[in-house]
């Protein structure tokens, strides 16, 4: 199901217990999956929750960040605000313009907004980590009309840690 003509896409990095996250960080440093998630989403409008805003501490640079809260006094510079996963994407969708290749919006996280989206997203953008980090923070079972369309294989040269990218579409 595509939002008003645009193609919705979860980037995300997750280890073999589907954990995205401990303790509001990143369990994990792989500097090709950093490379892999910019190259994704450089130009393009993202939409995060609030935790995953403040646990990067800024806004990320040369896209159009879209954040999720339900504190209507919340704000943050360089950054704009939705209450709601529906409003952030109706709004997120006047951001994208026309003529942008890919045409969609980039959900980038956590737990809790994915949960909330992965039903009506149309690309999984996954970065399989070769780690069991029992972290706190959970990606959604993939469900099963999702499957997987490309894969690579990799090996981080500073920690050795194997990890995949791999494409889920519907």
């Amino acid at each position: 199901m595509s939002f008003q003509n645009l193609e919705l896409v979860h980037v995300v990095a997750m280890d073999q217990q589907n954990c995205i996250g401990k303790a509001n960080d990143l369990p994990w440093h792989i500097s090709a999956d950093l490379k892999h998630f910019k190259a994704i989403t450089q130009g393009g409008v993202v939409v995060m929750g609030r935790k995953t805003l403040e646990s990067m501490g800024r806004t990320l640079p040369h896209r159009t960040n879209w954040v999720i809260t339900r504190d209507p006094n919340w704000s943050f510079e360089g950054v704009k605000v939705a209450h709601s996963l529906k409003d952030a994407l109706q709004q997120a969708a006047l951001d994208v313009p026309a003529s942008a290749q890919p045409n969609c919006i980039f959900i980038i996280g956590g737990g809790e907004i994915f949960k909330q989206s992965i039903n009506i997203t149309d690309r999984l953008e996954i970065t399989h980590v070769e780690l069991d980090v029992q972290g706190d923070t959970h990606y959604p079972a993939i469900p099963e009309n999702f499957k997987k369309v490309a894969a690579e294989q990799h090996i981080d040269d500073k920690t050795g840690i194997a990890f995949e990218f791999a494409t889920y579409r519907k």
